[in-house]
């Protein structure tokens, strides 16, 4: 009977998460018909807590705000967030503060989904980890969407963390970039989520609750590069403190 839900909860997530991207993808391609790019900001907002709402809501998970400190509308952040499972991404943006406006920097196989491609590579910034010009283009890109007042959220692990342990060892790209923008990291650590859709094996998926842990902004002005495996390490500190809390 166990199974049968789980195949059950894990089509009807995958049905529910199609059915609002295609509902996304219309609304973008209106509002790009009247306003061209005018209006992205305010798309992003609707595309996360609008859509997204809308996806966790269908598939029956429950993500608590859990929000640690105040965050300032008119500064650009560089969040930094573990990462488990293929509803990492809903749940980061439905309990996004509304003052952190952020783009992902995502995998370039992720533009391959249909219509979610499309909103993809547009509203967020894709790398292709394998080509150099590629890293070097994104990182490039991150600096300019920062320098709009957007944020930018990372996965540090990189890929999905399948270990045993609450995360893996992170890459420096996020805290090079928050090191050298000048501007504050903010952790945000998803915790209870592995258990509803283990990053092993086929994907799959039960309802439940995820806590999505947001602390304060770790102050970066004065740091150098040199101070990057410092940064790391409060970061992970930060997660690991989270997610033992709650195993």
């Amino acid at each position: 009977m166990k199974t049968l839900l789980k195949i059950f909860f894990t089509v009807w997530a995958a049905i529910a998460f199609m059915f609002w991207i295609v509902i996304a993808y219309v609304a973008y391609q209106l509002l790009r018909l009247f306003y061209g790019g005018k209006k992205d900001r305010q798309f992003l907002l609707f595309l996360y807590h609008f859509i997204g709402r809308m996806v966790v809501l269908f598939a029956f998970l429950r993500v608590k705000k859990v929000y640690h400190s105040s965050y300032n509308a008119k500064e650009s952040y560089v969040v930094v967030s573990n990462h488990s499972t293929m509803m990492d991404i809903p749940a980061n943006v439905v309990a996004s503060p509304p003052e952190i406006v952020f783009k992902f920097l995502g995998k370039k196989e992720a533009n391959r989904i249909p219509f979610f491609g499309y909103l993809i590579d547009r509203l967020c910034i894709l790398v292709d980890r394998a080509s150099e010009e590629s890293r070097k283009s994104s990182y490039a890109r991150m600096k300019a969407e920062m320098d709009k007042s957007y944020s930018i959220i990372l996965y540090p692990e990189g890929t999905r963390n399948r270990t045993k342990e609450p995360i893996k060892e992170f890459y420096d790209g996020a805290f090079r970039l928050a090191i050298e923008m000048q501007k504050p990291l903010v952790v945000n650590t998803l915790v209870g989520i592995k258990e509803l859709n283990p990053p092993t094996g086929f994907f799959t998926y039960r309802p439940g609750t995820v806590e999505s842990h947001w602390d304060e902004a770790i102050i970066t002005k004065g740091m150098t590069l040199e101070d990057i495996p410092q940064l790391k390490k409060r970061a992970g500190d930060i997660m690991i403190k989270r997610l033992l809390k709650h195993s």
